[in-house]
């Protein structure tokens, strides 16, 4: 993975910490620019990069990321649950993680956003969906788009994506459902592999386009 933060303090910090817990660094930086620079060459699996970036700004980098480097998933790095959060998930961020986090906290999500899920909490979630419905996107919402999701997907696997854009944790929603975590990582491969999906966000943002959340 890759380490973007202006911060010397706090990159040494969580490098010692990633590299105690087996995580792999294959590199730093301190700027947006320099992060894209080094990503673009590394192609790493995921980049925990900070929003409060000198230069070019963690969301401008994350837009550039998605078109240069689409395979690497950035996970945010931020002081609080604000509205650049949001703006990041739409950017294309896999997900986010405060610094106040503990150690295995951080480690967890970095481990969370290899394996392609998203790291977000339900106030986030909201917040998203909401921003999503506020924006103009260029996609045209038709019952079609509804009719087809239904059609692709099993029942479980409905009750499954309608819970996504929630936020709720493969935990939370094992529990709601009464089945084992399990099961529900393995409804939502199904899903994200039907649907074409690459991430729970995705699949959020769908739910909400689709009418269907």
């Amino acid at each position: 993975m890759v380490l973007v933060d202006d911060e010397h303090l706090i990159r040494a910090a969580l490098a010692h910490t990633l590299a105690s817990n087996g995580i792999e660094l294959v590199g730093e930086a301190a700027t947006g620019q320099d992060a894209i620079n080094l990503v673009v060459d590394v192609r790493p699996d995921v980049v925990l990069m900070d929003l409060r970036l000198p230069g070019l700004a963690g969301v401008q980098a994350i837009e550039q990321l998605g078109l240069l480097a689409p395979a690497s998933r950035v996970l945010v790095l931020t002081r609080s649950e604000e509205n650049r959060v949001v703006e990041a998930i739409v950017a294309g961020a896999s997900g986010y993680i405060l610094k106040s986090a503990p150690p295995e906290a951080i480690v967890s999500a970095v481990r969370a956003t290899a394996a392609g899920e998203s790291v977000l909490s339900s106030q986030i979630a909201g917040k998203l969906l909401q921003r999503i419905r506020e924006l103009d996107m260029p996609v045209t919402r038709t019952d079609s788009a509804a009719v087809a999701i239904r059609a692709a997907l099993t029942d479980r696997e409905l009750e499954i994506f309608t819970r996504l854009a929630s936020g709720n944790s493969n935990h939370e929603i094992a529990n709601d459902l009464s089945v084992s975590t399990n099961t529900v990582a393995n409804h939502i491969a199904s899903i994200l592999a039907k649907l074409h999906l690459e991430n729970r966000i995705q699949a959020a943002v769908q739910a909400v386009r689709s009418g269907i959340s």
